[in-house]
């Protein structure tokens, strides 16, 4: 280590273990993800644009605020989307040039048969994970985030 560089406290060190694990979990999320909704014509990228539009319409900037993504891949996935048929882009009653994607009723269905894969899929995966030990996670991390 540089002898100007400043040594970790443990609490920090275990943090920049914990953010270097999340990195590589998040990388395996995304290929699981994939290969979840193959079947189904989408990525993971356009089942978080439709998940994102599932409750309610947002613009494209909106989306990508609440997912932390870029504007441009939003942008990207929501014209997927919508030459799938999977979303509209309607006028915004707010923002003259900011279009809001809505969900159609394909996107609806196709976001259904994704939400009962991932039932199975997230049921496989929460055996024996201690239901305690992840409530933990969830508030640690939901710390973090708000700290960031």
């Amino acid at each position: 280590m540089n002898p100007s560089t400043p040594s970790r406290t443990p609490s920090a060190e275990l943090l920049t273990r914990l953010i270097l694990t999340i990195f590589q979990v998040n990388g395996q999320l995304l290929a699981a993800g994939d290969r979840l909704t193959k079947n189904l014509g989408l990525t993971s990228a356009l089942w978080q644009v439709l998940g994102a539009v599932k409750e309610t319409p947002l613009t494209v900037a909106q989306i990508a605020r609440n997912m932390g993504l870029t504007r441009q891949s939003v942008r990207r996935s929501a014209h997927v989307l919508k030459d799938r048929g999977f979303v509209e882009l309607q006028d915004n009653p707010h923002h003259q040039r900011a279009k809001l994607v809505v969900l159609t009723r394909e996107g609806r269905t196709v976001l259904d048969q994704v939400a009962a894969v991932q039932a199975e899929w997230s049921n496989r995966m929460a055996e024996g994970l201690a239901t305690e030990k992840l409530q933990t996670t969830i508030q640690t991390l939901g710390r973090l985030g708000e700290r960031l």
